[in-house]
């Protein structure tokens, strides 16, 4: 019996990247009193990533206050602020850390923001930028149990 021919070669087509916005530029020193705020980005795989605000203290790059959504779709989610947060003692690093923009020190009070240099995990916020991110609410439950009963859509149809 003759042996069959050998499989095809792998496609070896080339990756391309997500294209996606280009950061934005951001001066390495800010205006006195104003603290830098980053996007926080961790690899979520095999699912989506997740998203945070980290705002810098002025004293060290690696602690700040981390601002984020807590939580799941079953459940729901939940604002978060991890006061005094540390990236040189969490075991969770992130994949990129992206300046946003600097925050002007009238909207801020980084003694409270950090919980005068204790770590805290709380959802109040303690000054008038917090505040303001706290208006976005966090994602409500988006995934039904599957003993929960969903009913399909009413469709009427007239006849004349």
């Amino acid at each position: 019996m003759p042996t069959p021919p050998p499989p095809p070669p792998p496609s070896f087509k080339a990756t391309v990247p997500a294209s996606g916005p280009a950061p934005p530029v951001v001066a390495k020193k800010g205006p006195a009193g104003a603290l830098l705020v980053e996007l926080i980005v961790y690899n979520g795989s095999p699912f989506k990533d997740h998203w945070a605000y980290f705002v810098r203290s002025s004293f060290q790059p690696s602690i700040g206050v981390l601002i984020h959504a807590t939580g799941d779709v079953r459940n729901g989610f939940r604002f978060e602020v991890k006061r005094s947060y540390d990236f040189a003692v969490t075991s969770t690093a992130p994949t990129s850390r992206i300046p946003l923009q600097w925050i002007d020190g009238e909207f801020l009070n980084e003694r409270a923001m950090l919980n005068n240099g204790v770590y805290k995990a709380d959802n109040a916020p303690v000054c008038p930028f917090e505040e303001s991110v706290h208006k976005v609410k966090a994602p409500e439950k988006s995934l039904n149990a599957a003993n929960q009963s969903v009913s399909p859509p009413s469709i009427t149809i007239n006849i004349p």
